[in-house]
């Protein structure tokens, strides 16, 4: 009697245990993820600050009565002998020859726009879309009062809409315009008068037709000497330095391609350091050029550092102003964003995460470009042995990853879930597409420990403790 009670209340105690231990797994394998999508991220030690060009520069005099015409724009590059400005007898004279070049350009204009090629071609489907494109660049430009480059913007937005009124049939040519423009340049260059004399360049260089007195100041021999203060007084004075020319002043040239740049920093914190390499970003032209951090001086105030950039990239576009806004950028770079909180190490101290990889959790490694004080960037790669692009990298419910990592099935909480047909997932090898990742016992960056035993090897050690089974036929009540 006391035996039967004995092995009724076995069967019940092993059966209890069984449900626990299963009820444990079933919830921890079911715990929800929250995953974060793997995308392109970059970082970089980026500042901003008032730049004052430092450039060999000489200015051009020469005697002259009368008045100046230039025939390159400003930023050109000239040989030594080139005219740089025609001396015409008065502004008359001048603007006879700026109507001559508009009415030419015009003709220039509509001839493209009629070419048999283009016409043939031109769909008003096409072309539709790039007047609207060129018309919103001219109006950005206009609104935002930058119109260095406004002449082109609207040449080619006119071009484009007299092909359009030929492709959809409003104008059969210009045929006849071209005809009437042409006789008024014929009226014009009968008035028009030669200049008196031209001026040439005493040397190579990029022309500027205009100085503002720092020619002599702002070289690159003397930028060792230049202090805060000099360089704030250059940018308090950016919109009254002296603009155009003193008496018999030509212009100016850009001689070289080395130059510098000059600014004021907040380096409290010394993220950056004579000998780094940098981009530099200007608001006048879309190109980046490359520096490098000659010098870096602290000042009085521990917030201003001097700062001195050496350059050896010279453009159009660089040779203008003497006072601009600068970006500067140190250590681009870009890869693949890891939290932090999702990675983890492994016996060989290699960094890692986990994926959800559809209903499968894997180990992916982590290839660390650059790391920040919350989160890591893996280098872009499509070797899927790394984290990849789009991979849902697993941030919370981590333990349980790496138990799911080294089963072969996942369960999920859309399975059909039985007691008696669960089985306990055995301890193996990763399988990714590009082959096999082992070594999955992770620990958390901040807790790396040597692995110890797995979940899967307790669970085990306690079901393969020998019990005597009972039948139900055996079990009876008095």
């Amino acid at each position: 009697m006391e035996n039967g009670i004995m092995k009724v209340l076995f069967i019940l105690m092993a059966g209890l245990m069984v449900c626990t231990i299963v009820n444990g797994i079933y919830v921890n394998v079911n715990e929800e993820y929250k995953t974060e999508t793997a995308v392109i991220s970059s970082s970089a030690d980026r500042v901003s600050f008032r730049g004052v060009y430092i450039r060999d520069e000489s200015v051009i005099r020469k005697s002259y009565v009368g008045v100046l015409s230039y025939p390159i724009a400003d930023g050109s590059k000239v040989a030594n002998g080139s005219v740089v400005a025609y001396v015409y007898e008065n502004e008359s004279d001048i603007e006879l020859n700026r109507k001559i070049e508009e009415l030419a350009a015009e003709i220039d204009l509509l001839q493209a726009a009629q070419n048999p090629g283009t016409v043939l071609t031109a769909q008003p489907d096409f072309i539709a879309p790039l007047i609207s494109e060129r018309y919103q660049a001219v109006a950005t430009r206009l609104a935002k009062k930058d119109v260095s480059d406004i002449k082109s913007q609207r040449d080619d937005l006119l071009t484009l809409m007299s092909i359009y009124q030929i492709s959809v049939n409003q104008e059969e040519g210009y045929d006849d315009r071209i005809a009437e423009l042409e006789a008024q340049i014929d009226e014009l260059v009968k008035q028009r008068r030669a200049s008196k004399s031209e001026i040439v360049s005493p040397d190579s260089g990029y022309f500027v037709s205009s100085s503002d007195g720092y020619e002599s100041i702002l070289t690159t021999e003397k930028s060792g000497e230049l202090t805060a203060d000099t360089i704030k007084e250059v940018i308090a004075n950016e919109k009254t330095v002296k603009e155009g020319k003193g008496r018999n002043e030509i212009g100016k040239l850009v001689r070289g391609y080395n130059w510098k740049i000059a600014g004021i920093i907040d380096n409290s914190e010394s993220v950056y350091n004579p000998g780094d390499e940098v981009k530099l970003e200007f608001a006048s032209t879309p190109d980046t050029v490359s520096a490098v951090i000659e010098s870096l001086e602290p000042t009085e105030n521990p917030k201003e550092w001097v700062l001195i950039l050496r350059c050896e990239e010279m453009t159009f576009d660089l040779v203008n102003k003497r006072v601009e806004r600068v970006q500067m950028t140190l250590n681009d770079f870009e890869g693949i964003k890891v939290p932090r909180e999702a990675i983890r190490f492994n016996k060989n101290n290699e960094k890692g995460c986990y994926v959800l990889w559809g209903q499968r959790v894997l180990m992916k490694k982590i290839d660390p470009i650059f790391e920040a004080e919350d989160y890591i960037l893996s280098r872009l790669t499509s070797n899927e042995e790394y984290v990849c692009v789009y991979d849902d990298i697993i941030i919370k419910g981590v333990d349980t990853a790496a138990f799911m990592a080294n089963s072969d099935e996942i369960v999920t909480e859309d399975e059909d879930f039985e007691e008696d047909e669960f089985v306990i997932p055995v301890a193996s090898e990763v399988q990714t597409g590009q082959g096999v990742i082992s070594e999955t016992e992770m620990t958390s960056e901040t807790e790396l420990t040597e692995p110890s035993e797995t979940v899967i090897s307790e669970i085990t050690e306690e079901t393969e403790e020998p019990s005597e089974t009972v039948s139900e036929e055996e079990i009876h009540f008095e």
